[in-house]
């Protein structure tokens, strides 16, 4: 679809007054978003702020490397032991093998808030 076209659809959805476009999405790349008419676009929390989270163990991943990463995204400077140790508590009494040092694939870990 050219430009021209999705501009021929925007001014249509407008003037009907079924959609609302965001102009902030058109001004640098030349796309947009279409929202339904009154409402605003959702703001997601920035790292900072997000609580506890539950994640499903990847081929690969064991609890140092999970804790680390989720450090990695709210809080960089934070050194990962004690949030690691925290992690491992949480999730002491639902380790299937019972071993904080083996989980499995698919098991879902609960991450405390950082």
């Amino acid at each position: 679809m050219g430009r021209d076209t999705a501009r021929v659809i925007v001014v249509t959805l407008l003037v009907s007054g079924f959609m609302a476009l965001s102009v902030t999405g058109i001004a640098g790349s030349g796309e947009g978003t279409l929202l339904p008419f009154g409402t605003t676009p959702a703001t997601s929390p920035s790292p900072a702020d997000r609580g506890a989270e539950t994640v499903v163990v990847a081929p690969g991943d064991h609890f140092w490397k999970i804790s680390a990463r989720r450090l990695a995204e709210t809080d960089p400077e934070a050194p990962v032991g004690p949030y690691w140790r925290r992690v491992v508590e949480a999730n002491r009494d639902n380790i299937r093998s019972g071993d904080p040092d083996l989980i499995y694939p698919g098991e879902v870990v609960e991450l405390p808030a950082p």
